[in-house]
């Protein structure tokens, strides 16, 4: 059966060919979104996408992406290191803008992406963090908000995953300045997410971030090596006094495990993947407090045998059906209720989550306590922007170099 389009919603491009677009697009759809556009690094990547989930417009010319007139919302789940040139561009021709994290490769990216948001208002401009839209988490904002901890003291956070090299060998999550690695992958989720949770920001970080395997058999070896990181373990202190450790394993094959655990003077709450737990002072054990039973009918893998975490799945589902909501509450279709969308990750968290994870990474050089400083990062540059300040940089594997197809 035909999904149902509402004529209210507006219609969508997708700016990114891999899996996380073969995931996004059927929810989209699903949820009454016509996706009548892609664009792609390679033509027949873009073909292969089109073909199979019946996409009209498919391109490897970014330009030409952008100037249909016809595309009111841009999905860019391409790598990082070509999401801001994106994402300015596609605000500056007036389409709302949903971003997949990490958001930029840079503050400075980041920075143009916030300006080019303030310049627009009326336009959505917004980054994709699943973990915020799972319903165990809002629930746990909700009790820590309510007081269920108290004063929050301790957090500790684990996430385990097998290794994020493509099956096909060599790819940009190699490659640590296209924004590769665990640390950019995930960890910036998990620092999204916690200032989501505690509406607290961090003041001085000290990690330490490697890159433990350089090569694999049969998928990067020989001349090729990779230099992005498969674990971080980091400690941010935030300015209320909550004292939070992370540790990022990318060597556990076959598996995604993730645990968040906040304690304060009061009692804890334990987020473990979709179920949250919560004990009071007082309380001989643990309860289970919220349970997503909902298994994804979207399965998360693709032809190369990638797979999307469950977890990852179920908050990537909540969040397109509250875009949708939120587009369908206004009469006219571009518009979006706004409040509708405040607890998706602005472009100003954005670059926030940008501003840790370079403190975190410059803390690892130094082996120093490193403070957060957000924004006033006006010397670093891009290298993958098509053009900046007017002198050509090298061209991005993504967007090209002025009108040249990718």
């Amino acid at each position: 059966m035909a999904t149902c389009k509402r004529s209210n919603l507006p219609r969508i491009g997708i700016f990114g060919t891999g899996w996380t677009a073969r995931m996004l697009i059927p929810m989209l759809t699903d949820n009454g979104f016509q996706v009548i556009a892609i664009c792609g690094r390679k033509r027949e990547s873009a073909e292969r996408v089109a073909n199979d989930l019946d996409i009209p417009f498919r391109t490897n010319n970014f330009q030409d992406f952008l100037l249909k007139s016809e595309v009111d919302l841009v999905c860019i789940v391409s790598p990082p290191h070509t999401h801001a040139e994106m994402a300015v561009k596609a605000l500056s021709a007036g389409k709302h803008v949903l971003c997949s994290f990490p958001m930029a490769l840079t503050q400075s990216d980041a920075e143009k992406m916030v300006t080019a948001a303030r310049y627009y208002p009326s336009l959505l401009a917004v980054c994709q963090n699943p973990l915020r839209h799972i319903p165990a988490v809002v629930r746990m904002r909700e009790l820590i908000a309510d007081g269920f901890c108290g004063k929050l003291m301790v957090c500790e956070v684990v996430v385990r995953r097998g290794p994020l090299v493509h099956p096909k060998g060599f790819t940009w999550m190699c490659d640590k300045t296209m924004g590769g690695g665990i640390l950019s992958s995930v960890g910036s989720y998990v620092v999204d997410v916690l200032a989501y949770l505690t509406s607290d920001r961090v003041r001085e970080v000290n990690g330490q971030v490697r890159t433990l395997v350089s090569q694999l058999p049969g998928r990067v070896e020989g001349f090729r090596s990779i230099d992005s990181d498969d674990f971080a373990t980091f400690t941010l202190n935030c300015h209320s006094g909550l004292y939070v450790t992370v540790t990022l394993n990318g060597h556990v094959p076959d598996q995604y495990s993730q645990e968040l655990l906040m304690i304060g003077d009061q009692g804890r709450l334990i987020l473990r993947g979709s179920e949250l737990y919560g004990q009071a002072n007082g309380e001989a054990r643990e309860r289970l407090l919220m349970r997503d039973d909902n298994m994804s009918k979207y399965g998360g893998a693709d032809d190369d045998n990638l797979t999307i975490p469950p977890v990852m799945l179920s908050g990537t589902e909540q969040a397109v059906a509250g875009l949708s909501r939120a587009f369908s509450s206004s009469p006219v279709r571009m518009q979006v209720d706004m409040a509708m969308v405040a607890d998706s990750a602005t472009f100003e968290d954005g670059l926030y989550t940008n501003a840790v994870v370079d403190a975190i990474n410059e803390s690892s050089s130094t082996c120093r306590w490193q403070s957060v400083v957000v924004g006033d990062k006006g010397s670093q540059r891009n290298p993958f922007w098509t053009s900046n300040g007017g002198e050509t940089e090298r061209a991005s594997p993504m967007l090209g170099t002025g009108r040249q197809n990718f």
